[in-house]
């Protein structure tokens, strides 16, 4: 199979080269709507839960009391988020509903980007390390492939912002206090089109949940994950990888 920074729905949330599955796991490439069935995928997610440390730079509240949040004002978490990220983030997810306990890696900064997946205790991760290069690495095998690359892949890894279009809507959960944003996503770069949801604590605005809403989704097909820890790239992890304990594929 060829193995690639894979798009941001096909890497998120069907798993695919990275992760070291089979060839049958494909990502949705449909279009995406703001239907009642859609919307009702996202707004019946499953309450966060803070899991992430004290030193985390985000997600360090917990969901309680009711927020100022105006769905219909000009305010909105997501650009408040972009400030201070985009193009420089470390984010950690782990997978709910149908990617339950599945973790993932995300780093850019400077054009390049680090992805990983972890299943099982099975480890695989890409490198984009800006040197033309792309880095396949199982740690599950000890094995690995090098790819070219085109300078642009590093945008498909980038699953907060390498995609997101206009903002649609958002929703306020009023039992976990989180507010919900929705956004269009960037076919060209994602991979398929269809929508992203930003999940934000209602009192400081920092992020807890990510959904991927494939066209006409439901509960069954949505993509959920919470966010464990969010903060500045760590730039060890967007280096070459050293490879001498590895078999090249």
């Amino acid at each position: 199979m060829n193995k690639k920074m894979v798009t941001i729905i096909a890497a998120l949330a069907m798993c695919t080269a990275i992760a070291g599955c089979t060839e049958n796991d494909t990502a949705s490439s449909s279009k995406a709507e703001t239907t009642t069935t859609t919307t009702a995928a996202a707004e019946s997610a499953a309450p966060v839960e803070s899991t992430a440390d004290e030193s985390s730079a985000d997600s360090t509240s917990t969901n309680a009391g009711t927020t100022d949040y105006d769905v219909d004002g000009d305010f909105r978490a997501f650009e408040q988020m972009k400030d201070k990220y985009e193009g420089n983030y470390l984010a950690n997810l782990t997978g709910q509903m149908s990617n339950n306990g599945t973790k993932y890696a995300i780093c850019i900064k400077d054009g390049k980007a680090y992805q990983a997946l972890t299943v099982q205790g099975m480890k695989s991760y890409t490198v984009c390390p800006g040197d033309g290069k792309l880095y396949n690495v199982s740690e599950g095998t000890t094995t690995y492939s090098i790819e070219d690359d085109d300078g642009n892949q590093w945008k498909s890894a980038d699953i907060l912002f390498g995609a997101t279009l206009d903002f649609d809507h958002a929703y306020i959960d009023t039992t976990t206090n989180v507010v919900q944003e929705y956004y269009n996503l960037d076919s060209s770069v994602s991979g398929g089109e269809g929508q992203i949801v930003y999940g934000f604590d209602g009192a400081t605005y920092d992020l807890k949940q990510v959904v991927l809403l494939p066209e006409g989704a439901d509960e069954s097909s949505a993509v959920y994950f919470t966010v464990d820890s969010m903060g500045e790239a760590d730039d060890s992890l967007l280096a070459v990888p050293d490879l001498s304990a590895y078999t090249k594929e």
